[in-house]
């Protein structure tokens, strides 16, 4: 975006977004050839973990007329999500002290309910490596982390799977 916010798209959903209608002049199993090729591109060659529209249209575009295509992308189509954004780690602190990792828990549930009543597409926790470590006391990664690493993931699931009413997407960093 604009404003330098991350979101997750994927590449087909961007790439019907910036073909539009021309996307039925070319055959599937090409537009399937060129997103590979771009997205093992970035994530191989370049290893990027992410990619702005622009990066990707471009590349997209040069594979393309690589096939033979002539490719422009006039505008740059604009992604409507709505992201609601959470730090672990504060809610972390917040908890301390308090029967930690139970009331922790409580606070991540109300967390994820008072971000649905937001309506978002997206909702985001950011600082998992850092909360689970504030959580269990270490000072480096050990079973005990990675124990309630797939924990709290599993009950962001669970919680968002039990609480949505419309399509919503939990990205969790």
């Amino acid at each position: 975006m604009s404003s330098g916010e991350l979101l997750p798209c994927s590449a087909e959903a961007i790439t019907e977004e910036l073909l539009g209608d021309a996307i039925n002049l070319i055959e599937p199993q090409t537009i399937q050839e060129a997103l590979k090729a771009v997205v093992y591109y970035f994530r191989e060659e370049q290893e990027y973990s992410s990619v702005s529209v622009d990066q990707f249209s471009c590349a997209l575009g040069k594979v393309l007329q690589g096939f033979g295509f002539d490719v422009v992308f006039d505008e740059d189509p604009r992604v409507n999500l709505r992201v609601e954004q959470t730090d672990l780690c504060q809610l972390a602190k917040e908890t301390t002290g308090q029967g930690f990792e139970l009331f922790f828990f409580q606070r991540l549930r109300d967390e994820v309910r008072a971000n649905l009543r937001r309506s978002p597409n997206v909702i985001q926790f950011s600082g998992l490596k850092d909360c689970v470590k504030q959580i269990v006391g270490a000072q480096r990664w050990c079973d005990r982390c990675r124990w309630m690493h797939g924990q709290i993931v599993s009950y962001l699931r669970t919680c968002l799977d039990q609480d949505s009413r419309k399509d919503c997407s939990l990205l969790i960093k």
